[in-house]
């Protein structure tokens, strides 16, 4: 494929084996990492044959994304397929042991703001792309309906927040052809999902592309999880 993807939180976990696996596809990749020299994402690009274009992004920072934004117009002409994977899991707190204010600003500020000001930084060269597909990484833990044991208060609001934000992007922006998606996807074997997740990096990445890939006018606005099951919000 000849499609252009641009994934953020691009240093490790589902990030980095995204940026493997499409480059496996024959895609070309901006993989956006928070800090430059990130050892596993320049052995990859020693081997991509210059179609893995590694660029500073802290999407916790609007100047960080607005700088990218200008180095990125400066290596491609479009973004064809955008993937705000970037996120964090702050501290767990509850209202009884007390809510940590900075945490959770942390939290919105990563997992909420970020993906929206790294669409409207990219929005330009999103507008170029073919497939005009705006995929955000979330949680399970972000659905209302979903949550039966509570906790994770930075978390599971700052998720369903991103959930809704995508709700907004599909009105905004479907009369333009975009397709604006939330994927869960699954627990993960990953640092922020541990070893104890049932399921594989490399599948769980596989399953989360392949969703990308087949979306259509149909999934904008969806909340997808793995095989494609849709998740109430």
């Amino acid at each position: 494929m000849d499609s252009i993807v641009l994934v953020t939180g691009a240093a490790r976990g589902l990030g980095l084996e995204m940026c493997r696996q499409l480059l496996a596809e024959g895609r070309t990749v901006i993989a956006c990492a928070r800090k430059a020299g990130e050892p596993d994402l320049e052995k990859l690009a020693k081997g991509s044959d210059g179609r893995l274009h590694i660029v500073p992004m802290d999407v916790g920072d609007e100047s960080s994304i607005r700088e990218a934004a200008g180095r990125i117009e400066s290596l491609v002409d479009r973004i064809d397929i955008l993937i705000n994977n970037a996120g964090v899991y702050p501290k767990i707190g509850t209202v009884s042991s007390g809510i940590d204010s900075d945490e959770m600003i942390l939290a919105f500020r990563v997992n909420t703001l970020g993906p929206m000001h790294v669409i409207t930084a990219l929005l330009p060269l999103l507008r170029k792309g073919k497939d005009r597909k705006l995929a955000q990484i979330t949680s399970k833990m972000g659905s209302i309906d979903d949550n039966t044991s509570g906790g994770s208060y930075a978390y599971r609001i700052s998720k369903a927040a991103l959930n809704m934000a995508v709700k907004n992007l599909a009105h905004e922006f479907g009369s333009e052809r975009f397709i604006a998606m939330t994927i869960h996807p699954g627990w993960v074997q990953t640092r922020m999902g541990s070893s104890a997740a049932p399921l594989e990096i490399g599948a769980g990445v596989a399953d989360i592309l392949k969703t990308i890939d087949q979306a259509t006018e149909r999934d904008n606005g969806a909340f997808i999880g793995p095989g494609q099951e849709r998740i109430p919000w």
